[in-house]
């Protein structure tokens, strides 16, 4: 028993020698790429006419990072990502060709913060929160059928394809022995307003209409790898 314990205490004495040799290279800054699915819709809020019904679009983001760690527990991230969104409007009284999908493509700029909390020496949980800045390419007035049948359509409005937004999120994570981070996250984001407003109508002649909002908020899972600075740089071997 005393060997075990002897050999456990001479492995972490060694782990955290290790760890600390690949510190004195780390830098605050790093580069890091992200990439994950998104669910988006309508405004919950709103009300659907009698069968009528709106359902998660799926859609992907991808991005690229850039991280300034104040300390070992708070970081300022910025960067610059694509993102797919958009929403399903379904007719439940048609047998075919009963929904309506729109993918709507964007930019998004965010500016905000990363706070962890360690569980050990190299896994940590994480919270975030920010703002950021999204520009629509959909925002175009179209109208939209489903499909030959055009037994019901939507009509587009744009209210403003570049809004404010902020953004909330939790994940686990953690640092690899090279002191590069990986993260798994849910994030929510949440427009200050209407991207769209959604005129709906069906029924004989087109005739039956209701209205919808689209705000442009979703939930993401995503996935973020941290490049240090650092591990850039050329060790002082190299040089001898």
């Amino acid at each position: 028993m005393k060997r075990q314990l002897l050999l456990l205490i001479t492995l972490a004495l060694a782990t955290t020698a290790i760890a600390q040799s690949n510190n004195d290279r780390l830098k605050p800054w790093s580069l890091g790429v992200n990439a994950g699915f998104n669910f988006s819709k309508t405004y919950n809020n709103d009300t659907f006419a009698q069968n009528f019904s709106g359902r998660n679009k799926t859609g992907v983001h991808v991005g690229g990072l850039i991280t300034y760690d104040i300390n070992d527990n708070i970081s300022i991230n910025s960067g610059l990502g694509f993102i797919n969104t958009g929403y399903r409007i379904y007719n439940d009284t048609l047998k075919t060709n009963l929904k309506i999908t729109r993918n709507i493509p964007g930019v998004v700029v965010p500016l905000g913060l990363t706070f962890r909390q360690q569980f050990n020496a190299s896994r940590f949980i994480m919270e975030k929160m920010g703002v950021a800045m999204h520009y629509s390419f959909g925002h175009n007035n179209d109208t939209f059928y489903n499909g030959s049948d055009k037994k019901f359509r939507i009509i587009e409005k744009s209210i403003q394809p570049l809004y404010p937004l902020f953004y909330l999120g939790i994940g686990l994570g953690g640092t690899t022995a090279k002191g590069n981070r990986y993260e798994f996250g849910l994030n929510y984001q949440q427009p200050f307003g209407r991207e769209m407003e959604l005129s709906v109508s069906g029924g004989e002649f087109l005739g039956k209409n209701f209205l919808l909002n689209y705000r442009g908020g979703n939930l993401q899972a995503t996935f973020t790898y941290h490049f240090n600075f650092g591990n850039f740089e050329k060790s002082d071997e190299y040089f001898y």
